[in-house]
């Protein structure tokens, strides 16, 4: 009588551990965008924590002193026409102390801005060069430096949709009557939103001063991916009320899942788990072919 053997088929563990690998590198890219977000907020929480520190180390007199060099900066500034900072190339003439007004802590951060509405709070640096507006905000050198006064209008831009930081993506967001904040120095200047438009990149007039107005616009990509136009947000000086010391501190310094859509925890739950089954399902395969092997060895 003939008896057939049946060979069972063997699991492999290294195509388990292949096909968990290659799932967790899919995940991996599906929350890059978050992760990835969270650290830019994390790293621009610290800047901005950095030059409150700074300026704490300024007497009332040396602060006096800043401000008064940004005064004078803004009335010696001509009128230079302002450029889009989103198109290269589209350079002109500033002067020379620049990068040296407004620079407490000499990395070209010149203030932060918050805009409640929107969770964001981002370092403002000098310039709006790609390098500046990959990592925060940027003040557009031709306006005046954002100290406030009747007759000035200074522009801060960021980008929209960086896969590795939010900065201005939510700007669309905003409406009339909301406010936003420009802290410098020891300084806390509010500005309430009185205009919204969507212009072509040539259309910059409208960033132009005004005559007896206190203006701040906030500019940025439109529509979001495709980028044709320029999206202006601006504020109208308004009184600035004092919040209390832990609203300003909650609003500066966000706890590590803060903003995180609540199913990321379960999600990174559940592949925490299925991770750990494959791993332990993976090892035991192997012990078993291991003592079968060794079982068979003469």
């Amino acid at each position: 009588m003939n008896h057939q053997k049946t060979k069972k088929r063997k699991s492999n563990p290294w195509v388990i551990l292949t096909s968990v690998f290659v799932f967790l590198a899919g995940v991996g890219i599906f929350l890059y965008p978050t992760v990835s977000n969270w650290m830019a907020e994390h790293n621009q929480s610290e800047i901005i924590h950095s030059y409150q520190d700074k300026v704490s180390e300024f007497s009332g007199q040396q602060l006096a002193e800043e401000w008064e060099k940004a005064v004078v900066y803004n009335e010696n500034l001509t009128g230079d026409p302002v450029h889009d900072p989103f198109v290269m190339g589209s350079g002109y003439v500033i002067p020379e102390n620049y990068e040296e007004t407004l620079n407490l802590n000499g990395d070209g951060v010149m203030c932060y801005l918050e805009i409640p509405k929107i969770g964001v709070n981002l370092p403002v640096y000098h310039g709006a060069s790609e390098e500046v507006l990959e990592k925060g905000a940027g003040h557009l050198e031709a306006t005046t430096l954002p100290i406030g006064g009747q007759g000035r209008h200074s522009v801060i831009s960021a980008h929209r949709g960086l896969p590795s930081a939010e900065l201005f993506t939510r700007l669309d967001e905003m409406e009339a009557g909301d406010v936003f904040y420009i802290h410098v120095l020891d300084q806390t200047l509010a500005y309430e939103v009185d205009q919204i438009e969507t212009i072509l990149p040539e259309e910059l007039e409208k960033l132009a001063a005004e005559d007896g107005k206190d203006l701040v616009t906030l500019l940025t990509c439109t529509p979001y991916a495709v980028n044709t136009h320029r999206l202006l947000v601006r504020g109208s000086r308004t009184e600035y009320v004092q919040p209390d010391e832990e609203a300003m501190q909650d609003s500066v310094e966000k706890p590590l899942f803060e903003g995180v859509d609540v199913w990321y925890y379960y999600l990174g739950i559940a592949i925490g788990l299925a991770v750990l089954g494959v791993g332990i399902t993976a090892i035991v395969i192997v012990r078993k072919r291991r003592k079968k092997r060794m079982g068979k060895e003469p």
